[in-house]
């Protein structure tokens, strides 16, 4: 019987999950260490890289000027499986810490008692029938199928490509690899997210349904939920993996196809949106409870300072009142509970603030920075820097 007022968390998971995680497993490659992290990536990346290296090689497409974009200059390739890649799989470890981080606060604070356990557990045990669901790792699989053809038609045709060999125009050996294997197992993994931020709102949907004891006095504005907004959000490093993406598939097609960094700015920019709304939505859940614990403290703490303000008029206002002014207790008292009845309608309905939209910008922008490269001098922008500061 676990006494603590911490339920056990350490079964609580959003990634150890799905087929592909038991074929992991079964070939050692799923324990959730930074060691077992590193190898998975190293292995995966070796299974999705490597391969295309060596058979570019044996065309003649990895190095030289057979074709235009030879493999090696593939910036996007090598983005998505030497770096996004590596960067999805150690998100795993980050991702679920910060959800039982999380979650161990709602019962350290209180707000959840060890009388909600047993329903804690009800919600934790959906939650990974939830994430263990095997159709949805077949509706993946079918969808990257069906999309399998047309993904070598997609090399533009004014510009000779890795994919498709020179000598008889039709997809190289590399090529079959990247589309059969390479792509599919990227694909996957970056669609298997997207699963797993649909698990994570709903399991925190759930939780919002909890008896949630909120204190809308509390000094952080949200009923003692501020603590849910503070950075990193639990996804933040798939942010940043998907910012990289981007920012990698356009400096490609700026280099290769004379594309300009201005014709991506609305989709950086809608991925600005959906990185912030990827991090704020499973937040907004808890609205219902946050806006009727100030409803309803607004009512109380108002009926609480009616009653203090007449006993206060009727103890300091009396003319028959002897008792000194300076010093006196019940003035102090008076400015406490007005500040406490400013901080209640002060009270936020959503469990967070500006600084995780702000900190999900940031990390969306650092790997935006390195395209200004192609449209500014260094040189020049450091002076419009200097000149608006000074």
């Amino acid at each position: 019987m676990n006494s603590s007022p911490v339920p056990t968390l350490a079964d609580l998971s959003l990634t150890n999950s799905g087929l592909f995680y038991k074929l992991l497993r079964k070939l050692g490659l799923g324990k959730s260490t930074s060691r077992g992290y590193l190898f998975r990536s190293l292995c995966i990346s070796g299974i999705t890289w490597l391969p295309l290296l060596i058979l570019a090689m044996m065309q003649g497409l990895a190095f030289g000027n057979l074709v235009e974009a030879n493999f090696i200059k593939d910036i996007a390739t090598h983005a998505r499986f030497l770096v996004i890649i590596p960067l999805l799989i150690f998100a795993e470890g980050s991702v679920d810490a910060r959800i039982r981080e999380l979650t161990a606060q709602f019962f350290r604070s209180g707000i959840l008692t060890e009388q909600e356990h047993g329903k804690f557990e009800k919600i934790k045990e959906s939650t990974s029938k939830l994430t263990h669901s095997v159709w949805v790792d077949f509706v993946i699989l079918a969808a990257i199928v069906m999309l399998m053809s047309t993904r070598w038609k997609m090399t533009p045709d004014d510009l000779s490509y890795w994919v498709v060999d020179p000598a008889t125009r039709r997809i190289s050996w590399a090529g079959i690899w990247n589309v059969v294997v390479s792509l599919p197992l990227f694909q996957f993994i970056l669609v298997r997210w997207l699963w797993r931020w649909i698990c994570w709102l709903t399991y925190f949907y759930k939780m919002s349904k909890l008896p949630l004891k909120l204190n809308p006095a509390h000094p952080d504005l949200a009923g003692g939920l501020g603590f849910l907004g503070l950075p990193p959000s639990p996804f933040m490093a798939v942010n940043f993996a998907l910012a990289a993406l981007c920012s990698a598939v356009a400096a490609e097609r700026i280099i290769f196809l004379g594309q300009h960094l201005s014709d991506f700015y609305i989709i950086l920019g809608a991925l600005g949106l959906i990185t912030v709304l990827m991090n704020i939505l499973p937040l907004l859940v808890f609205m219902p409870p946050l806006i009727a614990a100030r409803r309803k403290g607004i009512f109380e703490y108002s009926t609480l300072v009616q009653k203090h303000h007449r006993q206060f008029d009727q103890k300091l206002l009396n003319v028959e009142n002897n008792e000194p002014l300076v010093g006196n207790p019940a003035a102090s008292s008076m400015a406490d509970i007005n500040s406490s009845f400013d901080t209640v309608m002060k009270m936020r309905v959503f469990p967070f603030d500006i600084k995780i939209m702000a900190s999900t910008f940031v990390v969306m922008i650092l790997p935006v920075l390195p395209l200004l490269a192609f449209e500014y001098n260094a040189i020049d922008i450091l002076k419009k820097l200097a000149g608006l500061l000074f």
